[in-house]
């Protein structure tokens, strides 16, 4: 700015003199369109529930030997998917009355490390919509896994009683019109009989079971306060983007200024005087 190579702490209170004025409108430019945002930013809430989700097989009711693995469980990300459904997601969207796709941006699952229990939380424009769509969200997701269990156990069921009926055709072929004396197939038909004794016991079993799974621990309470409690970062984040650019536009003006007298002098900054016309009488 002085023409030394290391500007001094002087020159930066010169560029301010000289730039007051640019630097102070861009600032307050910045501000104002800080505060404009935050009186024009609508308030969101944001109501929250816990849902918990018991592991159950995907194929109840199943018995297995001691040699076999444990049948398959529905797990934590299986159950965040069912609460993201489109199922779920339209029901919210209705309630919000807003679109699915935005409906799907308002409704968060999260689930605690080494934990069984979703934390559902949905914003809405007022505490009575982000109420209302969580505990249409839940209701959705409890209904709906419900019914994907019960769809389950029914068609294990069938399987069951299928396979019933073929060991009972096989059973009767092999009993059919004579009394069965031949050892082998003796044990063939107690095996027949054990198999269908334990099949009927599956089958009892899921008769009796309970298909409701999951249950809201903590129910949603009506939001108090709106989400944005820190209306003074717009204004403020603004406010130094205007002083960043009044600093960029002075420095702009420093240049132009300094570049304005080489160019109608004609000579270089280092010159010691300009260059003296020469005479006709002096070229002779």
């Amino acid at each position: 700015m002085s023409g030394r190579p290391d500007p001094v702490l002087s020159d930066y209170f010169g560029f301010a003199r000289r730039n007051l004025l640019v630097i102070g409108v861009t600032t307050v430019l910045g501000l104002a369109a800080g505060v404009a945002q935050s009186l024009l930013t609508p308030d969101t809430y944001t109501a929250t529930a816990q849902v918990f989700a018991p592991a159950t097989p995907v194929h109840p009711g199943l018995e297995r030997d001691p040699d076999q693995r444990l049948p398959r469980e529905m797990t934590v990300d299986t159950e965040t998917r069912i609460m993201r459904s489109s199922a779920v997601v339209g029901r919210v969207a209705t309630a919000l009355g807003v679109g699915p796709e935005a409906a799907a941006e308002l409704l968060v699952v999260t689930v605690p490390a080494n934990t069984r229990v979703l934390t559902v939380s949905v914003r809405g424009a007022t505490p009575e919509r982000a109420l209302n769509g969580v505990g249409v969200a839940t209701d959705a997701y409890l209904a709906l896994r419900e019914q994907i269990i019960a769809g389950a156990r029914q068609r294990h069921l069938e399987a069951l009683q299928s396979r019933i009926g073929v060991l009972e055709s096989r059973l009767a072929a092999l009993t059919k019109g004579r009394i069965t004396r031949d050892a082998r197939a003796r044990s063939r038909r107690q095996a027949l009989i054990r198999q269908i004794d334990k099949m009927e016991k599956q089958v009892s079993a899921l008769q009796q079971q309970d298909t409701a799974g999951g249950e809201v621990v903590r129910a949603a309470v009506r939001p108090r306060r709106p989400d944005r409690n820190n209306t003074e970062v717009p204004p403020v984040s603004y406010a130094a983007v205007g002083m960043l650019a009044g600093i960029g536009l002075g420095a702009r003006r420093d240049r132009r200024r300094g570049a304005r007298p080489e160019r109608a002098s004609g000579h270089l900054p280092g010159d010691a005087r300009p260059p003296q016309p020469i005479s006709r009488r002096t070229a002779a």
